[in-house]
């Protein structure tokens, strides 16, 4: 008798418990700290992000990409969501993309950001990383391409600190002043996805990994171009001012570093890139952040 009032004491106290717990989850949702992220997040073995390098990757000739539709200018549809900024393309007929050692037809479903970059390049971080989500055609949208290995791939593309204001970002910048404060509030615009690509697409990475946020499904299909895109300080600054909905700033929305568990990563060397040249970007990206740091330097003397 003792026993059975003490596990029924404490199948009150658990189910008080969970229903507190959830109650807590539901209101905030998750955050960049980790500690309420689901146990995919935390027990799967093929997770995104990863550092990336040469040295680990293996050389494969993947064939080129054929992208679709990627260079006509969409309304679009963007708005904070609370952990980023998502843009989706107002359309019926989505762009789409194939090749590239894909083993499907995929469609864009959308765009969102990340700061600083998640993935990692020769142990370096970037101050901005865009990624692009597709689903394969075949399963009709992301909900259901999630629950098939290879059902969705995604591209990121990484950016490097300029001293110059990068036009494509301008109607983006204004809208994020708009929407940074009011979370699921929509605001519409007009862009052009290959503006957001870098022009040479012949150079990246691939593996296996999963989403960066939760549920944190694998099965992902990642392409990491090499060939970064400029963005200014002043530009990268709009970001972290993004309110989440418990009305704090999102400073930072990149996920910690996973373990590769032994995966495979492939590169495809871009033939208009040497690695050399490669190397420059990433240079350049360095002596312009020097740069901007002994500008700020100089004028407090």
């Amino acid at each position: 008798m003792v026993n059975t009032i003490a596990r029924l004491a404490c199948m009150v106290m658990l189910g008080s418990f969970l229903h507190s717990g959830f109650a807590s989850l539901a209101r905030s949702g998750w955050n960049y700290n980790e500690d309420d992220w689901p146990i995919e997040c935390k027990m799967g073995t093929k997770q995104s992000p990863i550092a990336l390098s040469a040295d680990i990757a293996q050389e494969e000739n993947f064939s080129s990409f054929i992208f679709e539709q990627y260079d006509v200018t969409y309304p679009v549809q963007s708005k904070n969501n609370g952990h980023s900024v998502e843009i989706r393309l107002h359309v019926e007929n989505q762009p789409t993309v194939k090749g590239g050692g894909l083993p499907h037809v995929y469609v864009l479903d959308h765009l969102h950001f990340h700061w600083e970059s998640e993935h990692v390049i020769e142990d370096q971080r970037f101050p901005l990383e865009l990624h692009l989500v597709h689903y394969a055609s075949r399963y009709g949208n992301l909900s259901e391409a999630l629950k098939y290995t290879g059902g969705v791939t995604v591209f990121s593309v990484l950016f490097y600190l300029s001293p110059d204001d990068d036009a494509h970002f301008v109607p983006l910048i204004d809208v994020i002043d708009k929407i940074q404060d009011q979370v699921n509030t929509i605001q519409e615009m007009h862009i052009r996805v290959d503006d957001f690509l870098p022009r040479d697409r012949a150079g990246f990475y691939r593996y296996n990994g999963s989403l960066t946020t939760p549920s944190c499904t694998e099965g992902i299909i990642w392409t990491v171009f090499t060939n970064k895109l400029p963005i200014s300080k002043d530009q990268v600054k709009a970001f972290p001012y993004l309110k989440t909905e418990e009305n704090e700033e999102l400073r930072k929305n990149y996920r910690s570093l996973q373990k590769l568990n032994g995966r495979r990563v492939q590169i495809r060397r871009s033939p208009l890139n040497s690695s050399s040249g490669s190397m420059t970007v990433d240079v350049m990206s360095k002596l312009v952040t020097l740069f901007l740091f002994l500008k700020e330097a100089i004028s407090f003397i």
